[in-house]
């Protein structure tokens, strides 16, 4: 009989661990770097970073992602949440610091402060999104670990 309790609790005890959203590991962290309503308030750009765990420590590649959605008064993304109602501008890895600004209502403009990637390196990146325009501005001719033809 005691080493049927004895069995029992720590199954309970692990079962109860696997059930609670709160014990579950998450394998990713994201970080808002900067969140921008459109003057009327009715667009918000988001630029979040998101850094994966890999065997318990953060990568060195961290993915950073621009984020379009109607404006609720605040950037609201959860750890690890997909961005289901959200738009994605770009989702360029391998970058340094963007930055987002409204020109007006319609007009965002994703700008790179020495983020080290060519646009064409981003992949893809939209131009427009419903009535918003969309530009990037500071964007390098060449990618920060590009080389030219004739150099060595």
């Amino acid at each position: 009989m005691k080493l049927t309790a004895w069995l029992a609790s720590p199954l309970l005890l692990v079962s109860i661990s696997l059930t609670l959203p709160g014990c579950r590991n998450n394998d990713r962290q994201d970080t808002v770097i900067a969140s921008v309503a459109n003057p009327s308030h009715t667009y918000r750009a988001t630029i979040l970073l998101r850094q994966y765990y890999v065997d318990g420590k953060v990568d060195t590649s961290p993915t950073t992602y621009v984020l379009l959605d109607k404006d609720l008064g605040k950037a609201d993304y959860g750890n690890g949440a997909e961005f289901k109602d959200s738009q994605v501008v770009m989702k360029p890895s391998q970058c340094g610091p963007l930055d987002v600004q409204w020109e007006n209502d319609h007009l965002l403009r994703v700008i790179c402060q020495k983020c080290g990637l060519a646009l064409s390196a981003v992949g893809q990146h939209a131009s427009g999104m419903d009535s918003i325009h969309i530009e990037y501005d500071g964007f390098p001719e060449m990618s920060s670990w590009e080389t030219t033809a004739g150099s060595n």
